[in-house]
């Protein structure tokens, strides 16, 4: 296991993770650049799809909350992690 520490646009978020996932040492600079640019509003609903460890569900749910959110992904191990993240970063279980 590692664990990812990241200030996204004044959000602190930790993420625990794998060898066995998308870029595991670091948030890569896609997501980031994404991030730093998406616009929504507390009533908009997100589908985070193909979360991976959770890095955009997680970050988006911190911003209009858990019930907004829906994290999925084929891989069982990415799933697991997201729940995990999602409950270390204090959103809930997200759905």
């Amino acid at each position: 296991m590692k664990k990812i520490s990241e200030t996204i646009n004044g959000v602190d978020l930790i993420f625990e993770t794998d060898n066995t996932v998308f870029s595991p040492s670091n948030i890569d600079k896609g997501t980031l650049a994404m991030l730093s640019a998406a616009e929504y509003s507390s009533n908009d609903k997100v589908l985070d799809l193909g979360c991976g460890y959770g890095v955009v569900g997680i970050y988006i749910a911190k911003q209009i909350g858990y019930q907004n959110v829906v994290m999925s992904d084929v891989d069982i191990n990415c799933v697991e992690l997201s729940v995990k993240n999602a409950e270390l970063n204090g959103v809930g279980r997200c759905k």
